[in-house]
């Protein structure tokens, strides 16, 4: 029985192995059939659980054996698997993927990699249910994002991920709460201190041209990343750094908010403020508004500059009232563009907010006071209510008592009241009536008045001397000096304080009371729009010198197309071109060329005011325009009361006078003929303004000469007199030993000293006529017989 039973066991055993063999061999057949359907496309096969546990050993054989292109098909379908309506597809695909991945190992194939993230990253920005695997899913997508990271060729591909993800995390991918919270807490984990530092050092010093993917990588790495953005800012030390987060920090969108709120509960500096403010502006949010609203009442006024920046770009549809807003909270200086913005959009809210800020100018600065006034009485012209013109009228009224015909407000106060009479007829009849503001009168009883009140107060004076009531003449004179002042007129002002100097030496005290008023008016009449412009000269100056060189200064209006100077012309004037366009030309193949238009802040005549030279181009407006004039006289006071001052002046106008250098590209200033080098005497004679010759000859030492002129040396003792050359004709006579006399007509053009301070003058002069060749050639040959 043992031996049969033994046998008996030995054949059910091998039956059972043959079995065995043959359900394996039709297992082996039926994954067979699997792949080969499943690689065509046929998804739903995976449902099958004995498919679906092989798939991942089998991508594991067919990489090891180097079948990649098999291994990247599968990885496709599978890829299909994942974006699936049915979860339980997904659900298998996510297994054999990661399955696949642990396999795989620390395999540095990026290939198959990068095939596994991508699909990764598909699934992750489709699934919608919290499926089983969804947790490993994100897992194994850190582990690939990790190692892509480590090598920069590959950052690019780790981008669509990142966007993902961000789209998550701010809403423009609705998920599930707890669907939202896992990719939130994938994207923190990837945007690790060292990848952050990583990534930032590459965008601010970029040299191999993978600045846009370190942008979209830094701005979709979240939360995390916008803190060490904003720190990098806070602590930057350069200005090219700065600017360069400035500009990136906006582009991570909402999410950046709630960090800058952070950020500004710790009441950092105010350039600080001032950036993230910039930051807020830039995402183009009109509910960002609300973060920036607090600051339009900061303490410094570039961080209320930004607020003002930020209603401008990101209130379309809240403009006018928050600008109101910012009318009456912002730095008066700050209020001026406000201003024009209000009465450009034209609206009665507007208006009524005008008249509001004009009914509280008594609390502008002194700095800004008139400036304001004007400013918001042009506005007013742009304003259709007809409450204006009895405010304005009363603001006349108001500025008769304190200030003189001449005062700019009432000016333009007046202007705006004449431009609203075709809308209100009736209210500006009745107050030019009752102003009397008509262009034939208004201002001539004012001036009528202060001139006659003028010599009634220098009897008044008079008397109280020969009575020898010094100190109430002192008194009147006093409160004379301050009128004047207050009324810009400051030449008066200022003879009126030596007055009293004069019947009261001892009234020491009063005089230097009366010289710092009139210092105040002065620098409180310049208006912040001309200090904006000189900026530049501002800073090389003195307060004390750029107020004595403002009021140096002569404003002179010029209507279109009118000729200032012209080409040729004497004219040693520097002019500061603050308003209107200006056109700088020269006559070029006998038309005239533009060389250049300038604008506010640009100078011209430099040459003609320093080098003592008649003037190479026409200078014409083109525009109506507004131009500052500084004569040689002013100048010279300037230097006896400010030594050096004409130096920094000379200084600045060199840097922005660009005249040679456009006269040269114009050929212009090139010589038709060549100058040839000439070392003998030549004697001069000038003429008077009617050709005549005089009596008095000077000799000159030639420097060189051509057909068309000739510079000669000659020693004169001071700029005065160097400049009394300019213009004038002159007689040059060279004499040739056994020939007639060579003799030169022609006139002066320019000059300058051989050496700052030096008496050795350079004397430039153009011929009448062209000089004959054979005459030319005698004096050329006087050089060479003298070597």
């Amino acid at each position: 029985m043992n031996a049969i039973g033994s046998k008996k066991e030995q054949v059910l055993k091998r039956t059972r192995q043959l079995l065995d063999e043959a359900e394996e061999d039709r297992k082996n057949l039926r994954f067979s059939h699997f792949i080969k359907a499943f690689s065509s496309g046929k998804i739903e096969l995976l449902k099958n659980s004995e498919s679906a546990e092989k798939l991942a050993s089998h991508l594991t054989t067919l990489y090891t054996k180097g079948r990649l292109l098999n291994v990247l098909k599968l990885i496709e379908t599978i890829g299909i698997c994942l974006c699936s309506k049915e979860a339980v597809l997904r659900e298998k695909a996510i297994t054999v993927i990661v399955e696949f991945s642990d396999n795989l190992n620390s395999a540095n194939n990026y290939t198959v990699i990068i095939a596994l993230f991508k699909a990764l990253t598909a699934w992750l920005a489709a699934e919608e249910q919290l499926i089983a695997g969804y947790g490993i899913g994100c897992s194994q997508l850190h582990k690939f994002t990790q190692r892509m990271f480590e090598r920069p060729e590959f950052w690019q591909e780790s981008e669509q991920l990142l966007i993902v993800l961000q789209k998550i995390n701010d809403g423009r991918l609705a998920k599930q709460r707890t669907l939202q919270d896992m990719a939130v807490k994938l994207q923190d984990s990837l945007a690790t201190k060292s990848v952050l530092k990583m990534l930032l050092g590459r965008y601010l010093n970029d040299k191999s041209g993978t600045r846009k993917t370190t942008e979209i990588m830094l701005t979709h790495l979240g939360r995390r990343s916008i803190v060490h953005m904003v720190n990098a800012l806070m602590h930057a030390d350069s200005k090219e750094e700065r600017l360069q987060l400035i500009s990136l920090i906006p582009k991570s969108g909402r999410s950046v908010l709630p960090v800058l709120v952070e950020c500004l509960q710790k009441n950092p500096p105010w350039y600080v403020v001032r950036n993230l403010i910039f930051i807020v502006s830039e995402l183009h949010d009109d509910e960002a508004f609300d973060l920036a609203r607090p600051y339009l009442s900061y303490g410094d006024i570039r961080v209320q500059q930004q607020v003002l920046r930020c209603i401008v770009r990101n209130s379309e549809a809240y403009l006018e009232d928050r600008l109101i807003e910012a009318l009456f909270k912002v730095h008066d200086e700050l209020k001026m563009p406000i201003i024009m913005q209000l009465a450009r959009l034209g609206s009665n809210t507007g208006a009524a907010s005008l008249l509001d800020l004009l009914a509280l100018r008594k609390s502008f600065g002194q700095e800004t006071y008139i400036e304001l006034l004007v400013r918001l009485c042009r506005a007013f012209q742009l304003c259709s209510v007809r409450e204006v013109i009895p405010s304005l009228s009363g603001l006349i009224k108001e500025r008769r008592e304190h200030a003189g015909p001449s005062d700019p407000v009432i000016s333009a106060a007046r202007d705006t009241i004449l431009s609203l009479k075709k809308r209100f007829p009736d209210v500006v009849a009745r107050i030019l009536t009752e102003t009397d503001l008509n262009d034939n009168g208004f201002g001539c009883k004012d001036t009528l008045s202060k001139k006659m009140s003028v010599r009634g107060n220098e009897r008044s004076v008079k008397e109280m001397v020969e009575q020898g009531d010094l100190e109430n003449a002192g008194k009147k004179l006093f409160a004379n000096a301050v009128r004047a002042a207050r009324d810009n007129d400051f030449a008066s002002a200022e003879l009126l304080r030596d007055k009293i100097l004069e019947i009261s030496p001892l009234a020491l005290s009063e005089v230097i009371r009366l010289g710092e008023i009139i210092e105040e008016e002065k620098s409180s009449s310049i208006s912040s729009h001309h200090i904006a412009i000189w900026s530049e000269l501002y800073e090389k100056l003195t307060t004390a010198e750029f107020n004595a060189l403002y009021f140096a200064l002569k404003p002179q209006r010029y209507a279109d197309n009118e000729v200032i100077v012209k080409a040729g012309e004497t004219d040693p004037r520097l002019y500061f071109v603050n308003s209107g366009i200006i056109t700088l030309s020269c006559r070029s193949n006998n038309r005239d060329k533009v060389l250049k238009q300038l604008e506010q802040g640009d100078v011209a005549g430099v040459t003609a005011f320093f080098d003592f030279s008649v003037w190479t181009v026409t200078m014409k407006a083109e525009t109506g325009s507004l131009l500052y004039v500084l004569s040689v006289k002013k100048m010279k006071e300037l230097e006896k009361k400010f030594p050096g001052i004409e130096g920094k002046l000379h200084d600045y106008c060199r840097n922005h006078d660009t005249v040679p250098q456009l006269l040269q590209m114009a050929g212009t200033d090139r010589r038709e003929t060549p100058r040839y080098p000439v070392s003998v005497t030549v004697s001069n004679m000038l003429l008077d303004p009617y050709g005549n010759v005089g009596k008095r000859m000077f000799k000159g030492e030639l420097i060189d000469i051509s057909r068309g002129g000739l510079r000669f040396s000659v020693s004169i003792s001071s700029r005065e007199n160097a400049r009394m050359l300019l213009g004038r004709q002159i007689i040059s006579i060279i004499e040739i030993e056994g020939r007639d006399k060579i003799k030169c007509y022609g006139v002066i053009v320019g000059g300058r000293f051989k050496e700052e301070g030096g008496q050795e003058f350079i004397v430039h002069v153009n011929f009448h006529q062209h000089l004959e060749d054979s005459s030319l050639v005698q004096v050329t040959n006087l050089e060479m017989q003298g070597m």
